[in-house]
């Protein structure tokens, strides 16, 4: 057996009047981080961030804090290994006023400020929940998928972008405060697609489901030549897919027989397949 340290890091954001932060960071220090892990944003906003820190205790530690100062507005952000699926949090006045675990169903690089081409901004779309606007227009006020709109698109209404692995097709709501929009992740060389519904403008989305290329372009018929493109180009890719796939049920029923644990006997015996 063996395990793997996971990254964690969590961020507490307190904004009050400056003494009374001062104070705070003289208390804090060593108890919550390292002086050095503090930083001032602004002269009333005081920022706390823990490498590998608190983890699954990260509401309570939050809550433990608001408790013991009710005086100021404290925002807690935490994440594992990168910024994929990042729990938000914020407490005034010593209460919780929201909390929000964001689910992530799929990323991809693609500059949500048309204005700006920098690669470290991403589209990510996860599932809605209720606090989830509060959530991001406070912790992530420049995430907005709205001015992608900008961009040429391979249909009216549409825009593109790819990771080389996937390829994203978004259509964007009709409105800043509406939730029609739709996202259609396509796996060219699988022949397979995910497709988001009541997509909103903070990539929140009420449902998704794995559909057929067909599907797709029965759905969506102005996508069809696109995809037609893809599917064609990207035949040899499905075809060598199907045969890796069948290759790993074989060894994973000949493991299964023998009576072994599949997932390290393949490990062992066939690293690529991991």
């Amino acid at each position: 057996m063996f395990s793997v340290a996971t990254a964690v890091t969590t961020v507490f954001t307190l904004t009050g009047p400056q003494d009374r932060l001062r104070q705070i960071a003289e208390e804090r220090a060593y108890r919550t981080c390292a002086p050095d892990q503090m930083a001032w944003e602004n002269d009333t906003t005081l920022v706390m961030t823990l490498e590998n820190g608190i983890g699954t205790s990260f509401l309570r530690h939050g809550d433990g804090l608001s408790d013991e100062y009710p005086d100021v507005s404290i925002r807690g952000m935490e994440y594992f290994d990168c910024f994929d699926d990042p729990g938000f949090a914020k407490w005034q006045g010593g209460q919780l006023v929201y909390e929000a675990d964001l689910i992530t169903v799929f990323g991809i690089l693609f500059p949500t400020d048309a204005s700006k081409d920098w690669p470290g901004c991403s589209a990510s779309f996860w599932h809605r929940s209720p606090p989830l606007t509060a959530a991001i227009a406070e912790n992530c006020p420049d995430f907005d998928l709205m001015p992608l709109r900008q961009l040429a698109g391979p249909a009216p209404g549409w825009v593109q972008t790819s990771d080389g692995f996937a390829t994203l097709f978004l259509r964007l709501p009709s409105a800043s405060d509406a939730r029609d929009g739709a996202a259609v992740i396509f796996y060219h060389g699988l022949g397979r697609a995910t497709l988001l519904k009541n997509v909103d403008r903070f990539g929140g989305f009420a449902r998704y489901r794995r559909v057929s290329y067909g599907r797709i372009t029965g759905q969506y018929q102005e996508l069809r030549p696109v995809l037609r493109d893809g599917w064609k180009a990207d035949e040899k890719k499905r075809r060598k897919a199907r045969q890796e796939r069948k290759v790993l049920r074989r060894k994973t029923r000949k493991a299964g027989r023998e009576g072994k644990n599949s997932l390290f006997h393949l490990f062992d015996t066939d690293p690529w397949v991991i």
